[in-house]
């Protein structure tokens, strides 16, 4: 079966994002990978605030400022985390940092884990393949069959893993 071309893209820059921005970044500690230090190294400033309870968070470039990613401070780490890796497959997929003069906004809220969206799709998928590449979760997968060994690994929820394993084919734990 031919891979989805949106999945795939999103896949590709988050491997290149990951080879060329994370691993100059993470030293020996690879895992888990730390969305807000991969932001910084981006140019993009990240701010944890109080947004509206069905809002995880934006990416915001207004003309003459930075780009910045706004994380809603009341959700878990596990979410925040998700969510700038999801706002960064924003970014990725923009190229915002060339286009000085342009403002918008980019709402991560219930309504874009519904899958319809082609531009959520790929943050969506963007998100979890920065955070948790094939290679390193089909590996921990081998060692560690239990959910909790893995969230810990990836730094992401239960949830998460168990979309990404059936995304690739694994069964659920």
């Amino acid at each position: 079966m031919a891979e989805n071309p949106i999945a795939k893209s999103a896949k590709d820059e988050a491997e290149r994002v990951f080879r060329d921005v994370w691993l100059h970044t993470a030293g020996p500690n690879r895992f888990p990978v730390d969305p807000i230090r991969v932001a910084h190294r981006l140019g993009i400033m990240v701010f944890r605030v109080l947004l509206n309870p069905d809002v995880s968070g934006a990416l915001v470039k207004e003309p003459g400022k930075d780009v910045a990613v706004l994380l809603n401070e009341t959700d878990s780490d596990n979410r925040q985390r998700f969510t700038c890796a999801h706002e960064i497959g924003h970014y990725v997929k923009r190229g915002t940092a060339a286009q000085p003069s342009i403002r918008f906004v980019d709402e991560r809220s219930k309504l874009s884990g519904l899958g319809t969206d082609p531009e959520e799709i790929f943050a969506n998928q963007f998100a979890a393949c920065l955070l948790m590449p094939e290679d390193e979760i089909r590996s921990q997968f081998r060692k560690h069959k239990q959910v909790y060994v893995l969230t810990r690994h990836f730094g992401v929820s239960a949830d998460a893993i168990g979309l990404r394993l059936k995304a690739l084919g694994l069964p659920s734990l």
